[in-house]
């Protein structure tokens, strides 16, 4: 016969079955050479696999025969598992190896085998134990019956449950208190209640007149009185600062966005014409700054100069010290608003 060499491919894909549902296996793939290291491609082969347990040349576990056939590359796709054979893949126990493959060959296609070699199988056997753990998992082992219902308990049959335990959903509380038995009783009157905290069950204010528990307030001068005899207190006057002899109050504001001016570069003024008020004398002014918009970044509104009894000056500038001018005012219409209090 030819001598053959064939180079193993290393077995890269592992196919399990799920449940049973198809045969176990895992791919095999090997290329053929002739003695002259030359690739046999396009050729019918025959194919014989051998696993042994334990040792190289061990016991045989599973035998089996496939006829196939090379392709361009000269390559043999196999899955080992689903040859022809009188044994039972499944019933190899991959927890208890190492297990190796034996590989013979027949390059005419018929059964006139030659061994080529043999190798240890690494992780395949690793990947079918792992189905086998599962299969385990699922239930799918001998548990000395083939009855799966009694596998199943009633809760209630089981030890230590209490014998007497209400398992009737119908009797359960609906939620609805009136649906409850023996109700407690809720009073509704102070005369039901038991009183042992000691608040008042029978007020008595001497006399039957409801009309006569209220009382109004009522301001006659410096005189603060309280009806029905709760009697009369004097208001103390207020103390009045010395403002030497003032006593006129005016107050106004600016046209809205008008009358401002350039002071510098960063801040802008206006002048407040208070004469309509015929001060004799230099009032103390107080002002503020209103508008459409913007003057909340103003600063210096607050701020008088040159007081005199007919007006004083106002200079603004926004917090940021950044540019301003009339039109600014006039956009964002802003007035000053003010009060004199003087003679």
């Amino acid at each position: 016969m030819k001598k053959l060499i064939l180079s193993f491919v290393a077995i890269a894909t592992v196919s399990l079955s799920s449940l049973g549902q198809a045969p176990e296996g895992f791919k095999y793939q090997a290329v053929v050479r002739d003695a002259g290291n030359i690739i046999l491609n396009n050729q019918a082969v025959g194919m014989r696999m051998v696993i042994q347990q334990g040792s190289i040349g061990g016991a045989a576990v599973y035998t089996e025969t496939f006829a196939t056939n090379t392709n361009a590359y000269g390559l043999v796709n196999l899955e080992i598992g689903t040859g022809t054979t009188t044994d039972d893949f499944t019933m190899i126990d991959w927890s208890n190896g190492p297990y190796f493959i034996e590989t013979a060959v027949d390059v005419t296609g018929g059964t006139s085998y030659a061994v080529m070699g043999t190798s240890q199988l690494m992780s395949v056997p690793y990947a079918l134990h792992a189905n086998t753990a599962e299969n385990v998992i699922n239930d799918q082992v001998d548990d000395a019956d083939a009855d799966p219902t009694n596998e199943l308990q009633d809760w209630s049959n089981l030890p230590g449950i209490p014998a007497n335990i209400d398992i009737d959903v119908t009797d359960d509380f609906s939620g609805d208190y009136n649906d409850l038995t023996n109700q407690p009783t809720i009073p509704t009157l102070t005369s039901e209640l038991t009183n042992n905290s000691g608040f008042i069950s029978s007020p008595n204010d001497a006399d039957s007149d409801p009309s006569n528990e209220i009382q109004t307030l009522s301001v006659s001068g410096n005189n603060l009185t309280l009806s029905n005899t709760g009697g009369t207190v004097a208001i103390p006057a207020p103390v009045l600062n010395n403002l030497g002899g003032r006593s006129g109050l005016c107050a106004g504001s600016t046209n809205a966005g008008a009358g401002w001016a350039v002071y510098d570069a960063t801040t802008i003024r206006v002048v407040v014409n208070t004469s309509g008020c015929g001060f004799t004398g230099t009032p103390k002014y107080f002002t503020s700054i209103g508008g459409l918009g913007s003057h909340f970044e103003l600063v210096g509104a607050s701020a008088i100069y040159s007081p005199s009894a007919n007006g004083f000056s106002i200079y603004i500038k926004k917090n940021d010290g950044s540019t301003l001018t009339p039109a600014d005012a006039a956009n964002g219409g802003w007035q000053i608003n003010w009060q004199g209090i003087g003679n």
